[in-house]
């Protein structure tokens, strides 16, 4: 995965940041219908984040919370809609 997030870090321009992931358990989690867990936290003065996970994760999860770090003033459906663009067009970098 880091290879993943290094790869998606610098096309974003956000590879001065310092992402890490952090695997929760399932009874952490208070569940509004969802089957999953998948968000990130950000510190914006010392640029890190932490993915908060309680499954595998994908490469679409990992460009979708980067996309929230990048673009931190872009709504939900925003980030999910420029995911799937920055997905198609992935080889053209």
């Amino acid at each position: 995965m880091s290879d993943t997030i290094t790869y998606w870090q610098e096309i974003l321009k956000i590879a001065d940041w310092k992402i890490s992931l952090k695997r929760i358990m399932p009874e952490q989690i208070d569940y509004d219908g969802e089957d999953y867990f998948i968000g990130i936290s950000r510190d914006f003065d010392k640029k890190e984040a932490v993915i908060h996970h309680d499954i595998d994760l994908t490469e679409e999860a990992i460009v979708h919370e980067l996309l929230h770090v990048a673009f931190p003033e872009k709504n939900e459906e925003w980030i999910n809609e420029t995911t799937d663009q920055y997905l198609h067009s992935k080889y053209k970098y």
